[in-house]
């Protein structure tokens, strides 16, 4: 009885954050962690760095996903006028603002990333497919 209990909860538990995953032109973005209620995603951003993805609140809500603001912080030189970090990373001038655009509510959904630089405007994206 507890076998048939523990499979039924294994079968509806929501996804465990490392397991989601989505193909980019960029390459993998991954659903690594979740700190302080935000999801962080790793990417290669368009300047071909490394980059996380923070997305405030979006820890845990693996069944309400929509649009979401959010901030990447990467690697390498960056022109921001102020430091940012993220967890994981030093602080840095290579940094922006993000908006994820989820297709659906629930994994797995496909989604549309979109970043700018520093505080600039939105203005280049990423599709990301689930599998």
């Amino acid at each position: 009885m507890l076998k048939k209990l523990a499979l039924c909860l294994a079968l509806v538990a929501p996804p465990l954050a490392a397991d989601e995953a989505w193909e980019s032109d960029m390459g993998l973005i991954v659903y690594e962690a979740e700190e302080n209620g935000a999801a962080l995603f790793s990417f290669v951003n368009v300047d071909a760095y490394p980059a996380t993805l923070v997305i405030p609140g979006l820890a845990g809500n693996y069944n309400n996903r929509g649009v979401h603001d959010a901030y990447w912080v990467g690697t390498g030189a960056g022109e921001c006028p102020a430091f940012l970090a993220a967890p994981g990373y030093e602080a840095t001038t290579n940094w922006g603002r993000a908006l994820i655009s989820f297709d659906r509510p629930a994994f797995p959904t496909s989604f549309t990333l979109t970043l700018g630089d520093c505080f600039g405007p939105l203005t280049y994206a990423i599709r990301a497919e689930a599998p």
